[in-house]
């Protein structure tokens, strides 16, 4: 599975400090399937919601459009599974004057073709590599790299400190010049998020184990600020210099925080088990998820996968 894009073989010599540089964005936005849908869906029932609320009861209105058959309201033109996702939207409206629960069965697709959410999720990967894929040219271009056609280079970063290492060329020079581009600001850890989010599920990069290792240090150091893997280990649990353990600043940080506040004892509960295990057979027993992703001729090439969402132009 192959995207075009084109490989900006000439490069500007003019040098851009690095932050006024074009940066990685491992999420970039686009109108998927389903966004025309809610949309289309969200501007039809806001309309019928108002001719709804002209009834004395509007849900006793809506039960007879699409329950009661003895109805003069009720609506034989439709099928069963399109009267269901209208009953599911209209009362959604009904009871938060907005969506939230979307039936794409509903009639207004009809003659549509069926609505495959797996073909979304590939185009949606395509669509963040070839993103992906220009903001790494526009950096390697604002920075006067200019990289030969055909040289195969693997980009591997470091979970924990999301530093970024190049390998696969003879020039040291340039791939030291690489590194130094990408391994500012967020560029290497929003490339690590850009490997996970383009993993297929035959991937040889990830296992349940290493990916649960890292959500877990990176939602201790999200929170509390603290590396696990710099914090020393006494008595089964992590501590920092002082000897505090590192779960009771989570669990008071997550407390602090009014968007985590309402959550803190499901996350206290879920990530205590997983630090728990962690500090008791020790940082290294869990290996770290280390990714690599492969960079030729102006694309990120997927490594250790079947499905491949790099292109692979040769350039003479």
């Amino acid at each position: 599975m192959n995207i075009n894009t084109s490989y900006t073989a000439s490069i500007s010599n003019n040098q851009m400090n690095s932050k006024s540089q074009p940066a990685i964005q491992s999420t970039n936005e686009m109108m998927t399937e389903s966004d025309r849908r809610i949309k289309i869906l969200d501007e039809k029932y806001q309309k019928i919601n108002e001719q709804n609320k002209r009834f004395k009861n509007p849900h006793s209105h809506i039960f007879d459009k699409y329950r009661n058959p003895h109805s003069p309201y009720f609506r034989s033109d439709l099928t069963k599974s399109e009267r269901d996702a209208a009953y599911t939207m209209e009362i959604s409206w009904a009871n938060h004057n907005s969506g939230g629960q979307y039936d794409f069965n509903d009639a207004s697709f009809r003659h549509e073709k069926l609505y495959d959410p797996t073909l979304e999720s590939v185009e949606k990967k395509i669509f963040n590599r070839q993103k992906v894929n220009e903001q790494l040219q526009a950096l390697f271009s604002n920075n006067g790299i200019t990289i030969p056609g055909n040289t195969n280079f693997t980009f591997t970063i470091d979970p924990n400190t999301f530093k970024l290492v190049v390998s696969g060329s003879k020039d040291e020079s340039l791939m030291n010049q690489i590194e130094d581009i990408l391994n500012t600001d967020n560029n290497t850890r929003e490339l690590f998020f850009h490997i996970m989010k383009s993993r297929s599920d035959d991937s040889t990069q990830f296992t349940t184990e290493t990916l649960e290792k890292f959500r877990l240090v990176n939602q201790i150091k999200t929170v509390t600020g603290y590396n696990l893997k710099d914090l020393d280990i006494a008595n089964g649990k992590f501590v920092t210099d002082d000897g505090t353990n590192i779960f009771d600043i989570y669990k008071e940080e997550l407390l602090k925080n009014p968007y985590t506040s309402k959550y803190a004892s499901i996350a206290a509960s879920h990530y205590g088990a997983q630090l728990y295990e962690l500090a008791k057979n020790g940082f290294d027993s869990i290996p770290d998820l280390v990714l690599s992703i492969g960079y030729e001729n102006g694309s990120l090439q997927d490594i250790g996968q079947t499905v491949n969402y790099g292109t692979k132009k040769v350039i003479d």
